[in-house]
């Protein structure tokens, strides 16, 4: 007994050294500027709980007319144009920040201090949450030590790490860790079907789309699942046929999440579904900015997490392995590439990297994963050691480059252009 729980205490060792490490960072990057973790985006998100816990309603949004975020009805109200998924992920940290401001009197307008420390701690708990769940499915398929040194490549090695420090109101941790928990969920019902699953399941895929209703391509990847070849899909096609009463069943979980999402936008705009981003277009669906979403100096996907370019070895190399579901994988890459590059703001704004694949890195673990193997378990030291060098030096290079967006501020607009030199020479002066 001693033998199988001594790892799992390591384990969750290691990652409350990790969640302790993350909120420490997080501190001192909000150090005396706490108030701007509910700035931008995380305040359209938060608005939702005190509006309806403080505000008497959703009729009373507490904004101004300086957040750019806002919409207003025929009736003059305001309302935020994001979606409430993410307010589900504050709101018990949310609760618990209300208790103790009323319990010691302090400021419970919702915006105070400890509201802005508990949505510190919620982005940092969310994101150790989600690496514990890629960590747990992990390892149905991979060494320990393989498992770990993915992780790492993800926490430090990717814009992950920013995510989970300095932006954490943003959403994209806490998709992250819905989108562990799906594929940990989908693993396990594939193996051993049941109602409850697929009603758990149905339940995270409507939260996931409501945080961010682009991210409706995961239910490709989960189709084919360790998907490899035409007999492996006739048999996901079967396998569905026979479960068709638990799709069924799901339905009602996936839309009721939404609900209160659904009622909201009936009651501020009269209509039960609503484009609430106005002016915000898909206008590059004919000239997508690929090349720019994935190296541009302003935001480029690999260019700020460059470790990931070792999950395109296993995706190419080892696309017969199942366990990267290599098809599935492929056709997401390819699918949320082409949306991103298509939007209006390519770049998505003041952003580390390209924020939006930070939802997907629970899915792209497993590629990664499978070069670190072949890493690991390469008989050649000559290979083995210069590669472990060059994932350091990844991890490096990103967290130095994170720590210079937190120094130097946002990094956006016409000026921060490859032709303008920015980037060489933030290069210069971190390093």
């Amino acid at each position: 007994m001693k033998i199988r729980t001594r790892p799992i205490i390591i384990d969750n060792i290691i990652l409350l050294c990790v969640l302790v490490a993350l909120f420490t960072v997080s501190l001192v990057r909000y150090d005396n500027n706490i108030g701007s973790v509910l700035t931008s985006d995380p305040k359209g998100y938060y608005m939702y709980l005190p509006a309806v816990f403080i505000y008497g309603g959703i009729h009373h949004i507490p904004a101004n007319e300086s957040y750019v975020g806002l919409i207003t009805n025929k009736s003059g109200e305001t309302y935020p144009k994001f979606t409430c998924g993410t307010a589900y992920c504050y709101l018990p940290f949310f609760l618990i920040a209300h208790a103790y401001a009323k319990i010691f009197h302090l400021n419970a307008s919702g915006f105070s201090p400890p509201y802005c420390y508990a949505i510190v701690a919620a982005g940092v708990c969310w994101a150790v949450f989600g690496l514990f769940l890629l960590k747990t499915l992990l390892l149905r398929y991979f060494s320990r030590r393989t498992t770990w040194l993915t992780i790492l490549c993800i926490t430090l090695g990717t814009n992950f790490y920013c995510y989970a420090t300095l932006f954490v109101g943003m959403s994209h941790i806490y998709s992250f860790a819905l989108f562990a928990a799906a594929l940990l969920l989908t693993d396990s019902y594939y193996k051993f079907p049941s109602t409850g699953k697929a009603i758990l399941l149905s339940l995270l895929l409507g939260w996931i789309i409501l945080i961010r209703p682009t991210s409706t391509a995961i239910i490709i990847f989960l189709f084919l699942y360790r998907v490899v070849s035409f007999t492996d899909l006739k048999d996901r096609l079967k396998f569905f046929r026979e479960q068709l009463s638990h799709l069924l069943i799901g339905v009602p979980f996936f839309i009721g999440i939404m609900f209160p999402q659904l009622v909201y936008w009936k009651e501020m705009s009269g209509q039960w579904i609503k484009y609430s981003y106005q002016n915000e277009r898909f206008i590059y669906w004919a000239n997508p900015k690929i090349a720019s979403v994935l190296f541009d100096a302003q935001n480029g996907w690999l260019l700020y997490s460059p470790v990931l370019l070792f999950l395109f070895w296993g995706l190419i190399m080892k696309r017969k392995d199942p366990r990267i579901s290599s098809l599935g994988t492929a056709i997401l890459l390819v699918v949320i590439t082409y949306v991103f590059a298509s939007w209006a703001s390519w770049s998505f704004g003041g952003a580390f990297g390209h924020r939006c694949y930070i939802d997907y890195y629970a899915i792209f673990a497993f590629p990664l994963a499978i070069t670190m193997e072949n890493i690991l378990n390469a008989k050649s030291y000559y290979l083995k050691i210069p590669l472990l060098l060059v994932i350091a030096l990844f991890c490096y290079y990103s967290v130095g480059m994170a720590t210079a967006y937190f120094t130097h501020g946002t990094w956006d607009g016409p000026g921060w252009r490859w032709n303008y030199g920015r980037w060489l020479e933030v290069i210069r002066n971190t390093f």
